[in-house]
């Protein structure tokens, strides 16, 4: 019974989302653009991959006995490997959401005159939270990196504060993990940009309004996977340094005894944990807010959006 109650714990914020998600989806399905075929298809898929790598990743963390026949150490793999897997994840749904579909050849001849960027069918709503997203990681893993120092192996994933005479170790988010991870964050941005200037830039088809509408539903796709593996990624740094803040020492003195002593964050512990946790939340529920531009809500519906694949 622990077991499970600790698996739901776990996976609660991937629970939530999906309730968040299909709430919102639900509430303003009549206003919303479906795409089909492939292009329906890709959604599904690019949007679901960072979703169900987050959910592999919970349960093998929960349940390591799991990898147990592989022969090695889960823990230290999961260690390394938590703050990469969910770019990795946007990387490989960026790729799949960037796959070009069949389309309907030009009715007319006359060629649209207006220069289209890779922001042109963007909403400034997405470009500002994915642009808050990003400067909040860069801003943590410099504070986290500044603060980080080597351990035996000259890596940078220590950290070390002194309650009196006696010194205190613990990992940390350091540069070992944070330079790796913002090279692939540059590498997700690109590809990021790379992907909305495709959507963009392709030759319009007819009727260019039906066209225009199914390029503002797949570029507000690639923004919210980038911005929803972001999220994780996040999640997974908040979650380190709350670890990180409950590590501490008891100290001997004279007059009070005894007394307990946290690193110099320990304040800071709930609110990091709850920020992971809402993190998490949030890129699950944009990540499957992409799956659902796939899902058409009534029959009616189904038959009259906007067939972007035959």
């Amino acid at each position: 019974m622990q077991q499970w109650r600790i698996t739901l714990l776990e996976l609660s914020p991937l629970l939530l989302a999906a309730v968040l998600s299909i709430g919102i989806w639900l509430a303003t399905r009549k206003d919303r653009t479906v795409l089909r075929g492939r292009a329906g298809v890709l959604a599904a898929s690019g949007g679901l991959l960072p979703v169900v790598v987050s959910f592999l990743y919970s349960v093998v963390a929960i349940t390591p006995q799991l990898l147990a026949w592989t022969g090695t150490d889960v823990s230290i793999g999961l260690q390394d490997a938590r703050f990469s897997m969910p770019l990795v994840a946007g990387l490989v749904a960026l790729a799949i959401l960037s796959v070009p579909c069949p389309r309907k050849p030009p009715g007319s001849t006359t060629a649209g005159i207006t220069r289209r960027t890779a922001l042109t069918f963007l909403s400034a709503g997405w470009t500002v939270a994915l642009i808050a997203v990003v400067g909040v990681t860069i801003a943590l893993s410099l504070a986290a990196g500044l603060a980080s120092a080597p351990d035996e192996t000259g890596r940078y994933a220590m950290f070390n504060f002194k309650i009196g005479t006696m010194s205190v170790s613990s990992t940390i988010y350091g540069w070992y993990y944070s330079v790796p991870a913002m090279l692939l964050l540059i590498l997700l941005i690109t590809t990021a940009w790379v992907g909305l200037a495709l959507v963009a830039r392709r030759p319009l088809s007819e009727p260019r309004e039906q066209d225009a509408v199914v390029r503002r539903v797949k570029s507000r796709n690639i923004i919210a996977v980038t911005t929803g593996a972001l999220l994780f990624h996040l999640a997974a740094i908040l979650g380190s340094l709350a670890g990180t803040s409950r590590v501490g020492g008891s100290l001997p003195t004279d007059t009070a005894g005894i007394i307990s002593v946290g690193s110099p964050f320990a304040a800071l512990g709930p609110f990091l944990n709850s920020s992971s946790f809402v993190a998490t939340c949030l890129g699950a529920a944009v990540c499957l807010s992409v799956v659902l531009t796939a899902v058409p809500w009534t029959a009616r519906v189904r038959q009259s959006t906007i067939k972007t694949a035959p």
